[in-house]
């Protein structure tokens, strides 16, 4: 019990370590497809807000679930193996609801979004 303890423990850490590395460069990337907006492209945009998203969700649910089964443990210890062991499966239960957390990226999307983004500095520049 106690390696699965420790199992789920790290496991659960890295992942919100590579979740928090995901939503830095999704913080970057949601700045250029928001100069597409205007445009009228807005697939790009959502697909971005339901990813960040699911990276904040499955981030809170892990975390407190992990919190939950640490409190559990000092009273009954197999429920509490239980919790964790639910916590790990929190983003493939998420990505059954449509909320993917994983790094998906549409080059076309992206490269419409920085000439957008390049176009709009030259303009401005000019005037």
């Amino acid at each position: 019990m106690l390696i699965a303890y420790g199992y789920c423990i790290v496991k659960i850490f890295f992942q919100n370590i590579k979740r928090g590395g995901i939503l830095l460069i999704q913080m970057a990337v949601g700045s250029l497809y928001m100069f597409s907006v205007p445009r009228g492209y807005t697939d790009g945009f959502y697909q971005w807000i339901r990813q960040v998203v699911a990276i904040c969700l499955t981030a809170f649910m892990q975390t407190t679930m992990l919190f939950l089964s640490l409190m559990t443990m000092e009273t009954n210890m197999i429920l509490a193996l239980g919790i964790m062991l639910a916590a790990n499966e929190v983003p493939r239960i998420a990505q059954q609801f449509g909320l993917d957390s994983s790094v998906k990226v549409n080059m076309m999307s992206v490269v419409h979004a920085s000439t957008t983004a390049v176009n709009l500095a030259r303009s401005v520049a000019r005037a």
